[in-house]
């Protein structure tokens, strides 16, 4: 069950926000929440790559197994070709 909280919001960005739920349809508060949400994903999302990021190196640091450059390319380029033939055929 979730719970609502009061945000002050400053009388300025409050009546830039009104113009913009208006256009969209829906009131401040529906707005805010939207952004605050996407925020909060955004966040997360954020961390979540940190994390990852902090666990590849660390396997690096450990491992010291790595992808030459040029592999790592070519292998971006073979997914590249791959995706562009199968969007070929779909149109």
């Amino acid at each position: 069950m979730s719970t609502k909280e009061t945000v002050s919001i400053d009388g300025d960005l409050k009546k830039r926000l009104a113009v913009i739920a208006e256009r969209d349809g829906s009131t401040v508060s529906e707005l805010a929440e939207s952004i605050l949400r996407l925020h909060a994903d955004d966040v997360e999302r954020q961390e979540a790559e940190f994390a990852e990021d902090d666990r590849r190196w660390a396997r690096y640091l450990e491992t010291g197994e790595s992808i030459a450059f040029d592999d790592f390319m070519a292998e971006l380029q073979s997914l590249a070709d791959e995706a562009g033939r199968k969007a070929a055929g779909a149109a």
